[in-house]
Order: C-alpha cells, then sequence, then structure tokens
C-alpha cells in the first residue's frame, strides 16, 4: 500500500521540479494555503497529489502559448501579471489600475480585453482562449 500512495503522491522537491518551479515557492504557496498538501505518518515533509498537479502543470502550458509569463504562478494565484497586460495592451501600468480598482483578476483581465480585441486579431485570439478557460474552470 506504501508503494501504491507514493505514485499517486509528489514529494515538496519532486513537485517542484514537475511544475518547474523553485522550491521555495511551492513551499511558500503550501504555506499560505493555495496548494494543498498532505501529510503521511512516519514521513517526514509534505507531499502532493500528482492528478492536481498534473492539471495545473496542463494549463500552465496552455497559458504559456499565449505568452503569459510565469503561468504557474497564475493558476495559483487567479492573477495576471501587470506587466504582460500593459505590454498586451501597449497602456501603462497607471491606466491597468485606473480601469481595474484592486487586483487584475481572470475576470478583470477578460473585461479589459473585450474592450480592446474588436480591432485586434492578436488580442482576440488571446481573449477568446482566457475566455475558454477561465469559463470551463481551468482558471
Amino acid at each position: 500500500m506504501a508503494r501504491r500512495q507514493t505514485n499517486e503522491l509528489l514529494s515538496e522537491r519532486e513537485a517542484a521540479e514537475f511544475l518547474e518551479v523553485p522550491f521555495i515557492v511551492l513551499n511558500s504557496w503550501r504555506k499560505k494555503g493555495l496548494i494543498q498538501s498532505k501529510r503521511i505518518e512516519r514521513r517526514r515533509g509534505s507531499f502532493y497529489d500528482r492528478e492536481t498537479l498534473q492539471h495545473i502543470k496542463q494549463v500552465a502550458q496552455k497559458l504559456a502559448k499565449l505568452g503569459v509569463p510565469s503561468p504557474v504562478s497564475v493558476i495559483v494565484h487567479k492573477r495576471i501579471p501587470v506587466r504582460w497586460m500593459t505590454k498586451l495592451l501597449g497602456i501603462s501600468r497607471q491606466r491597468v489600475y485606473q480601469l481595474v480598482p484592486g487586483q487584475l483578476t481572470v475576470e478583470n483581465a477578460l473585461a479589459l480585453l473585450e474592450r480592446r480585441a474588436k480591432n485586434n486579431p492578436e488580442l482576440n485570439r488571446i481573449y477568446r482562449a482566457l475566455k475558454g478557460m477561465h469559463q470551463a474552470g481551468e482558471l
């Protein structure tokens, strides 16, 4: 039975390598409660469910194809990087914060993109992809 559990669970180091994020970042997310981990009796450290990490990695790969920087972080925090949005839309950070009160969540980013995507086919493609992932519950 212990053998089966180790196939389904990854250690902290293995999970960090699997998601291609630094170990310290994964540990920080665990402490903040952003990623669920498990404890196993008679074993040190935290363990992560392989299926959950696989889902995160698949969504992160989709985001990476769109050009989103640090896609795993986007999934965990459920926020779009403001710097990426400013480059994409060609507006300043201050303007983004004027248009979107608070954090740049996926919903807020979609609202910004929707306004500007009508005349730009590249923005329209990114908007449709993000909206599809959001509606599917991936983001």
